[in-house]
């Protein structure tokens, strides 16, 4: 049974196991998979952010310029 380090406490820890026996954090196999996911989740907010106050900020101005 192939073992891995737990990414809080760093213990060895079953592949399979649900739960770390030290820290008991879930699923440790997992952890970097999950933060991968909510670390693109958060970018991805970020820059739909941006785009809306671009939309709603920068838009109106440069079309104000044009209309000079």
């Amino acid at each position: 049974m192939p073992l891995i380090a737990c990414p809080v406490c760093e213990k060895q820890v079953s592949k399979r196991a649900l739960a770390c026996t030290g820290c008991g954090e879930p699923d440790p196999a997992r952890y970097h998979s999950r933060n991968t996911w909510l670390g693109r989740l958060f970018w991805l907010a970020v820059w739909v952010g941006i785009g809306v106050f671009v939309w709603i900020e920068v838009v109106p101005m440069v079309m104000a310029l044009f209309k000079q």
